[in-house]
């Protein structure tokens, strides 16, 4: 019998339990009344080096998140955002966005002015200032979007808006990221350079969503007739989303983007609601292990009471910069204070947007450890916070946007 690799083995049984305490944890959030996400998290931080991570009876750790396993992760992210992508059309898309952009940009300016604003004021580095802002820009899509998938609202038009400015945030975000570690490396970064990376960004996720808007349907309505075999179109679909996120990936996007714009090709198809069936039970599996993987990153033994202070103080920045910073756009617009509050509350998370920056910080020795372990204390604050007044004021009955 041929012998097994061990880190295959490691990866395994990672995965297994993995799924199961996020599934544990989900069921048990949600019979408290919290949206499963946050028992999710909470699984994944539990499991993580701050609780039992650490544990190896017997001399043996069960648990250990290596790239295999954050792989499996990121396809939960991906398969997710391409579940969303589905529920937006092009033309709802073009229909709401002005308004998403206009709550995007307000969602990026006004964070990255505060978060920069109030590091520089505490006497830190022009670098250390400009990425902690940069950090408070994020929105975690993904997080948003599982929200209002576990409360049945993911079809509302306020949720339409907030995911679709979610996506916007998010390339925005990676635009402010590139110019704030081009300036960081080079000491400056001349207009022209920056205004380039935002068109690079914007223009390749564009590219992406209106060719396949446009061509797919009519790949699909001249191929539909010839497939003989079974769960063709679902296997092709998810080649689909892997292949867009791959492109996204290359062009220096996140993966996620390409999917939610391969969500919205098919979303203009005739087998949508074939493919949408079998993506959401893929995302059944895949989706919670991302969100508890997130949470395995979290280290809260790290923390000292300097940085939780700190970490209180940008945490009240990051919620008051999403808050308003959308919500006033939101408002401009639909002249309704509970769906503009939906809009502002639901783009708080940073999730794991606002991990992957923060790291980015450590490894390049930009962030002291104080600063680091306080964003991620924020990152996480923000993330298991969200969901909570998300729900509650879902559980109120809103005009339209």
């Amino acid at each position: 019998m041929a012998s097994v690799d061990p880190g295959t083995l490691e990866t395994i049984l990672t995965l297994c339990l993995l799924i199961f305490a996020a599934k544990v944890g989900g069921e048990a959030a949600q019979r408290f009344g919290v949206a499963a996400v946050v028992g999710e998290l909470m699984a994944g931080i539990a499991l993580g080096p701050s609780l039992l991570g650490n544990l190896a009876p017997l001399g043996f750790q069960p648990i250990l998140v290596n790239e295999t396993v954050r792989a499996f992760a990121e396809v939960g992210a991906i398969v997710l955002l391409f579940v969303a992508g589905m529920e937006t059309r092009l033309a709802e898309f073009r229909k709401i966005g002005v308004l998403a952009a206009s709550v995007a940009i307000g969602g990026v300016v006004l964070p990255f002015a505060l978060g920069y604003g109030f590091m520089v004021s505490r006497g830190t580095t022009t670098a250390e200032a400009l990425l902690a802002g940069a950090t408070l820009t994020a929105t975690s899509i993904a997080i948003t979007v599982k929200v209002l998938r576990d409360l049945g609202k993911e079809k509302e038009p306020e949720a339409k808006v907030l995911v679709s400015a979610a996506v916007m945030d998010d390339v925005l975000g990676l635009v402010t990221l590139a110019v704030v570690l081009s300036i960081i490396a080079e000491g400056g970064i001349r207009a022209g350079e920056a205004v380039g990376i935002a068109f690079k960004a914007v223009g390749f996720l564009l590219l992406l969503t209106v060719a396949g808007a446009l061509l797919l349907p009519r790949i699909v309505t001249r191929t539909v007739p010839w497939v003989k075999a079974r769960g063709t179109l679902e296997a092709s679909a998810m080649a689909l989303c892997f292949g867009y996120a791959y492109l996204a990936g290359v062009a220096g996007l996140a993966p996620i983007l390409g999917a939610f714009a391969a969500g919205m090709a098919i979303a203009e198809t005739k087998i949508t609601i074939e493919i949408k069936e079998f993506a959401e039970k893929v995302s059944f599996l895949v989706a919670p292990l991302f969100f508890t993987v997130v949470g395995t990153l979290v280290d809260l033994s790290a923390l000292s009471g300097p940085s939780v202070l700190l970490a209180l103080e940008l945490t009240l920045l990051a919620i008051l910069g999403k808050v308003v910073g959308c919500g006033l756009p939101a408002y401009a617009f639909s002249r309704e204070m509970k769906a503009a509050a939906i809009v502002g509350v639901g783009m708080i998370s940073r999730g794991e947007v606002g991990l992957i920056i923060a790291g980015i910080g450590a490894t390049s020795g930009v962030f002291s450890r104080e600063v680091f372990s306080a964003i991620v204390l924020m990152v996480v604050i923000t993330t298991v916070l969200t969901p909570i007044p998300l729900k509650r004021l879902y559980q109120r009955s809103i005009k339209k946007v």
